[in-house]
């Protein structure tokens, strides 16, 4: 599936819209989500899904099986805020919890939503290298660039050893399992000090060069449309606020 993301994000049809719109685009629905109601967030959710799977071409699969990944996530927290315990012992539920557990379940989804819409409209190294002209702390760039560098490690990683495991007539047994975490992380460490045996070979001086090849063009129908519709949820958060 993490493989799916970053393909998808370098061959979808918002890939020519350049990274510091997207990014400004995402971040500032996601700051109206984190002070809007119910609401503004349920329409900022359904705004991002014409964006991704209309705009960008995204698959509903896709889109479809991450949601579903991310809401089983949210529901999971959800039980320890709706169900309360007395000294008694009696389970009751409480219309107050419920109310902010879906509350919270909207703001985490809408919130997820944008930050989904970057990650499979905007190849990684672009918002690196925006990151950089933007002149965000050089330590914060390198640490991202490892972290997403590691994920599709460790992402390979376990795939191999899982496949290994099962063609050996591997069980299901908990012995099994913490084998197959031991060889992970051993093979994840040995992965990073390839890495860093490789960047001594060529001389790495603390700092690693982002090439910007991609010609970007500016599309005036999308720019309309985002500061309309931005516009438009900033103005009924303002009406629904004043209730």
């Amino acid at each position: 599936m993490i493989k799916q993301f970053d393909a998808v994000a370098y061959n979808n049809r918002l890939r020519k819209v350049p990274p510091e719109q997207k990014v400004f685009f995402a971040f500032v629905l996601l700051f109206i989500v984190m002070f809007g109601n119910r609401e503004i967030q349920a329409a900022i959710i359904v705004w991002l899904l014409v964006w991704i799977v209309g705009y960008a071409r995204v698959s509903w699969r896709m889109y479809a099986k991450a949601a579903f990944a991310a809401s089983v996530f949210l529901f999971a927290s959800l039980p320890l805020l709706i169900v309360s315990v007395d000294r008694s012992f009696h389970i009751f539920l409480n219309k107050a919890a419920v109310d902010l557990a879906l509350d919270l379940f909207f703001r985490s989804f809408a919130a997820w939503s944008c930050l989904f819409f970057l990650l499979l409209t905007t190849p990684f190294t672009e918002l690196l290298y925006m990151f950089k002209r933007i002149k965000v702390p050089l330590i914060i760039i390198e640490l991202l660039f490892l972290v997403y560098r590691f994920v599709f490690v460790f992402a390979q990683a376990a795939e191999e050893l899982w496949i290994a495991m099962k063609a050996r007539n591997g069980g299901n047994h908990w012995r099994q399992g913490g084998m197959l975490i031991f060889q992970l992380v051993q093979k994840i460490w040995f992965h990073y000090e390839a890495l860093s045996l490789a960047l001594r070979a060529r001389n790495f001086s603390g700092e690693v060069a982002y090439l910007q090849r991609y010609d970007y063009a500016v599309c005036n129908r999308y720019l309309i449309e985002a500061i309309v519709g931005v516009s438009a949820l900033l103005l009924f958060g303002w009406i629904g606020g004043d209730r």
